[in-house]
């Protein structure tokens, strides 16, 4: 139904001997502000685990074709990322984005607002190498610190500003690559880490709530939409 309304275009891939006629979906049509946040307009609504555009919109509109509203209405452009997914697909999209789930992602103060993170890492007796102002990366996951206290060859203080580091990561200067040590035991001074889970986690739960046009308003939408699409 969505694409139905789109104006036709004439297109040729290589030379114009060859025309076809295809439907213009370069097109876009937007809600306007007014209409989108207005009170009294829409209701919010929590989508379920395992709902799909099409479900809710035949939950509200018992027409699943006019999914394009739910989608044009909260600015939701790609419904394969920009749309909550169930559990088992975010697992899926996690392990495949990260090496492990559970490393740390960054670190939060109490008010959950990023910060930078102290921790104390051990090794056995690998820091010989290494001193206090270097910068170190994390060669197993993400993360980039600053030595900010050498305690001994196997023992130092580190603050965090990228990701993180947890006890099996191996490090490594970031002016020498070749140098490198294994943690054994971290221990976190201050902040809070976040993993890679927990944070993707936050995400997708940022995209469950949406706010539904009402019924009494959809008509005059769905009339300006293909309105604004004849022009």
């Amino acid at each position: 139904m969505y694409f139905e309304n789109f104006p036709i275009t004439y297109y040729s891939l290589h030379d114009l001997s060859n025309i076809k006629i295809v439907t213009n979906i370069t097109r876009r049509v937007q809600i306007s502000d007014e209409v989108k946040n207005t009170l009294g307009v829409y209701d919010e609504y929590d989508i379920q685990d395992g709902e799909t555009t099409e479900l809710v919109a035949e939950k509200f509109y018992n027409n699943p074709e006019l999914h394009w509203l739910i989608l044009l209405y909260n600015d939701i452009i790609d419904p394969r990322f920009d749309w909550v997914l169930p559990y088992s697909s975010l697992i899926q999209v996690i392990e495949g984005k990260y090496n492990n789930i559970n490393a740390t992602h960054h670190f939060e103060d109490a008010n959950g607002v990023y910060t930078n993170g102290n921790v104390y890492i051990q090794s056995n007796a690998a820091f010989g190498s290494f001193v206090t102002g270097d910068v170190i990366s994390n060669n197993t996951n993400i993360g980039t610190a600053v030595i900010t206290s050498k305690i001994s060859s196997s023992n130092v203080v580190i603050t965090v500003s990228t990701g993180g580091f947890i006890t099996g990561d191996q490090i490594k200067l970031s002016s020498n690559a070749s140098v490198t040590a294994n943690i054994t035991s971290t221990t976190v001074i201050s902040g809070t880490p976040i993993t890679n889970y927990t944070y993707e986690d936050v995400v997708n739960e940022s995209k469950r709530r949406i706010r539904i046009l009402k019924n009494a308003f959809t008509d005059l939408v769905v009339k300006d939409f293909k309105q604004k699409l004849e022009f």
